[in-house]
């Protein structure tokens, strides 16, 4: 799956890794629609297998040099408070998590994303 970020899923006998690169005109609602897609698509074409999610981000940098609040709150809020559950481990620009719980494979149909 390619959307405007350059996307691979790649699969061994172990799990599946999900790459994905955000670049500098993608936004928040756009990156974590794409993110959910994939987790989905993954558990769809290859249920129960583990997956781990690998993001780089281009630009979304602060005048300091960090990142944008949509890039802060993609990682922070919607990878861990959401998208964690569906993946045994993330590895971001901001940090690697390993999920200590086995992962969610009964994934939600859609992903509705309320404004804060």
């Amino acid at each position: 799956m390619k959307r405007n970020g350059q996307t691979k899923l790649e699969s061994d006998d172990r799990a599946v890794a999900i790459y994905h690169v955000v670049y500098s005109h993608e936004g928040f609602d756009e990156t974590a629609h794409i993110l959910f897609e994939l987790v989905q698509r993954c558990q769809k074409t290859m249920p129960g297998k583990t997956r781990k999610l690998i993001l780089d981000i281009e630009g979304h940098r602060n005048s300091e040099g960090g990142f944008d609040a949509d890039m802060l709150e993609l990682q922070k809020d919607f990878l861990l408070g959401s998208l964690a559950q569906f993946l045994s481990e993330i590895h971001c620009p901001l940090f690697r998590a390993t999920n200590p719980k086995p992962q969610e494979n009964e994934m939600p149909t859609e992903l509705i994303i309320k404004p804060s």
